[in-house]
């Protein structure tokens, strides 16, 4: 899992170049964000693992991760819908681009396929200084 994690946040450091690097982490929890965090913004979160034996010397794993996309913009619906005016990405937007990113990619062969299995509602998150919206999309990662 640790090295499935390290992988997945060093390709969306590659192709997400509108990210800054250190604003795409491992989260203890969706809801933790970095104090230091800029938007938009991604979590990685470890998810559960199903082992299922084939035959006596055959076993396939499956590995779920999370991963959270997270915006703040200030026009209504922009950070759900992006904001066309500025270029600036939604929630939408967000994920389809780590979906983009991720889907059938076997991370250099340290998973046998790479799927989307998932995607929950956009949420509203909010604390004392700021409101962000957030968005997951869990993968699944075979090894055979």
């Amino acid at each position: 899992m640790k090295a499935l994690l390290t992988a997945i946040k060093a390709q969306l450091q590659k192709d997400l170049t509108y990210i800054r690097d250190r604003d795409i982490f491992v989260i203890e929890h969706e809801t933790l964000l970095p104090e230091a965090v800029k938007f938009p913004a991604v979590g990685l979160k470890d998810g559960a693992i199903t082992y299922n034996r084939r035959t006596k010397s055959q076993e396939d794993d499956q590995l779920h991760i999370k991963i959270i996309g997270y915006t703040q913009l200030d026009k209504p619906e922009a950070a759900i819908m992006g904001d066309a005016a500025t270029g600036k990405k939604g929630a939408l937007d967000l994920i389809a681009d780590i979906k983009d990113s991720l889907k059938n990619n076997t991370l250099s062969g340290l998973a046998d396929s790479a799927w989307p299995v998932s995607e929950s509602e956009s949420e509203l998150l909010i604390d004392e200084k700021t409101a962000t919206q957030m968005k997951s999309l869990t993968m699944q990662y075979m090894r055979y």
